[in-house]
């Protein structure tokens, strides 16, 4: 047992001992070699083309980079090392380097080349592998050729800050073409939800830069990381031409609508006052839409844009004289989203006027022709608003006649106002009918009176009437009357009538009329149209036919008491000179194709119907009358 026991404490010592060693040889190991800050490793860039040092300052693709690292060593008695040299691209990890490190010199120069170099951010990492102490740097390579760089500062531009919920940010920056072609380029922002926003391409020449922008939407409230990166689709862009940004989104403003007062009267109209409230954020624009609201009828009736600020905005509506009962006033957003669309009602109590006029007895109370008459009056406004400045008048009833008048002041509401007003000589009748009138705006309030006259002799006879109202009443009677008859008979003298009327009908003499009276009619038939004529029985000679003016002679009833003998007609050249008729030697016709003609005498343009002709019109403008015939003038 003692043996034992003896063994484990033996063993437990030597344990100790060699993690205690270990423990000092990494510590001697941290403590010796020292890599160089990073920022003062010794970078070289190699073109891959002429294997010669770069002029560039920055490295491309396909390019190669020697580095040259200083480690110090502070024990050159503890022994060697190695160090271990890798690169991290977009999360791989390319082939270690490994190098030997002499622990007898105080200075270490480790000199790595490498390459070709592919297109990104690279992380260049140098181990020192005994302790794992280590240090790296990044690296961007740039495209090769590169194109587009940043003109200026490599950072974009915000505009649109403070945003809140809904709004609009936009990134911008400035971007110079550094290559021998055109370029093509736009602005993409990203959001950490995944939300993407392209601007507008833009087409930079060779050696000018441009401004790239684009729009983008935060959905979340709070910090919210935006990404950025310019894109071309033809031409290397520089790694600096890309980032990330932070933002801070606000919630969407709300907005507040007052009616502060309501006024409406028939000397001002409709005057409404309004407050709108913006709650704190940014400045903003807003539609104010003004509708009435008439009996469910919705008209709108202004419309107008506002820039409102947060806090308190006062407006002032003057809507005239509307018919409504009630007006919605709508608030819209342009071009930002609050917290809620804002529409309100408001009911409206209409101007409303009850007026009357109370009529005192007149002074004297029966006054005596061609005496002055005073006539007291009290107007009365019972409404829910003042009244207008007007008139009053007393009027004769009868013929409108206007015995006297005078203006009437403002009349508040439940207030009367009293007057009187003079008749300077009264009539001679025995009773007149008089109206009093309250003109106030389009508003007339009448109120009838009827006045008797002094009479010492009321046994004589009196008309019950206003004897000179009633003779102006028949003289106007008569006047229209016969107003009304010129009318009517201008209006029955048409053309298309003519010969109908018995205004307008060609009278003949008596003694004509008792010959055609007498005369027996015969038919006979036109032998160039076939036209049915009739023509007095007795008479021989010529005869023209009004359908188609052919002439042509016929030959009268030798035995008139038979009536049977034949009749018989021959057609006349138009060319022979026959004597026409005396009675249509002056005749004169006119002739169309169509409803309308000429007259032949003042050459007035008439409708005569085709179906009616040949026919006899009149002119309702010269009075001369013709024959309207069916065919062309020529």
């Amino acid at each position: 047992m003692r043996g034992d026991s003896e063994y484990k404490s033996r063993l437990a010592i030597l344990v100790s001992v060699f993690i205690l060693v270990n423990l000092a040889i990494i510590s001697s190991a941290e403590e010796r070699f020292v890599i160089e800050d990073p920022n003062d490793w010794s970078v070289t860039f190699i073109d891959g083309d002429s294997n010669l040092p770069s002029e560039n300052s920055s490295a491309f693709v396909g390019d190669y980079i020697n580095l040259i690292i200083e480690v110090s060593n502070s024990d050159t008695a503890a022994g060697h090392d190695e160090w271990i040299f890798f690169m991290n691209i977009e999360g791989l990890t390319s082939p270690n380097l490994t190098g030997f490190l002499d622990g007898a010199e105080n200075q270490i120069e480790v000199n790595i080349t490498f390459g070709p170099l592919p297109e990104g951010l690279i992380e260049l990492v140098l181990i020192i592998d005994s302790s794992g102490v280590s240090e790296s740097l990044f690296l961007p390579i740039e495209p090769n050729p590169l194109n587009l760089t940043a003109a200026g500062a490599a950072e974009v531009a915000l505009i649109g800050e403070p945003i809140h919920l809904g709004d609009d940010l936009t990134a911008s920056i400035l971007v110079h073409n550094q290559g021998t072609s055109p370029q093509i380029m736009n602005l993409e922002l990203k959001t950490e939800s995944g939300i993407i926003s392209s601007g507008n391409h833009v087409e930079i020449n060779p050696g000018s830069s441009r401004e790239v922008s684009a729009l983008i939407s935060p959905d979340v409230v709070g910090t919210s990381p935006i990404e950025w990166s310019v894109n071309c689709s033809n031409g290397g862009v520089a790694r600096e031409l890309n980032g990330s940004f932070s933002v801070e989104v606000l919630p969407p403003q709300s907005m507040e609508l007052v009616f502060d007062s309501t006024q409406w009267d028939l000397a001002n109209g409709l005057n409404v006052d309004i407050s709108l409230y913006l709650s704190e954020g940014r400045s903003r624009d807003v539609e104010i839409e003004v509708f009435f609201l008439d009996q469910t009828i919705e008209s709108s009736v202004q419309t107008f844009q506002l820039n409102l600020n947060p806090g308190r905005r006062s407006i002032s509506l003057s809507l005239g004289e509307p018919s409504a009962d009630a007006m919605i006033v709508q608030i819209n957003a342009l071009d930002w989203t609050p917290v809620s669309e804002l529409e309100i009602t408001h009911q409206l109590t209409p101007p409303n006027l009850e007026l009357s006029i109370q009529f005192e007895s007149p002074q004297p109370e029966n006054p005596i022709i061609g005496e002055s008459v005073i006539l007291p009056y009290t107007l009365t406004n019972l409404g829910n608003t003042p009244t207008l400045s007007g008139e009053i008048r007393v009027v004769r009833t009868s013929d409108g006649m206007i015995f006297d008048s005078m203006p009437t002041p403002v009349v508040n509401s439940g207030d009367s106002v009293s007057g009187q007003l003079e008749i300077k000589s009264w009539p001679d009748s025995s009773r007149i009918d008089v109206e009093l009138m309250w003109i106030t705006g389009s508003i007339t309030e009448i109120s009838l009176v009827e006045i008797t006259s002094f009479s010492q002799n009321d046994d004589g006879f009196e008309a019950p009437f206003d004897i000179k109202a009633a003779i102006y009443g028949s003289v106007f009677g008569l006047v229209l009357v016969l107003f009304i008859l010129v009318v009517y008979r201008t209006l029955s003298e048409d053309v298309e009538n003519t010969g109908q009327s018995r205004f307008n009908k060609i009278r003949e003499a008596r003694g004509v009329k008792k010959k055609a009276a007498i005369a027996t009619k015969k038919e006979i038939m036109c032998p160039e149209c076939s036209q049915r004529l009739s023509i007095p029985t007795s008479h021989s000679g010529a005869v023209k036919c009004p359908a188609c003016t052919s002439r042509f002679t016929v030959e009268g009833n030798s035995d008139e008491s038979t009536g049977n003998t034949p009749i018989h007609s021959s057609a006349q050249p138009s060319n022979q000179h026959t004597e026409p008729p005396k009675e249509s030697v002056n005749e004169l016709i006119s002739r169309s194709l169509d409803d309308l003609l000429s007259c032949p005498s003042c050459e007035q343009t008439l409708r005569v119907p085709l179906d009616k002709r040949p026919v006899k019109a009149r002119c309702p403008a010269c009075r001369s009358e013709f024959i309207a015939e069916e065919g062309s003038n020529e």
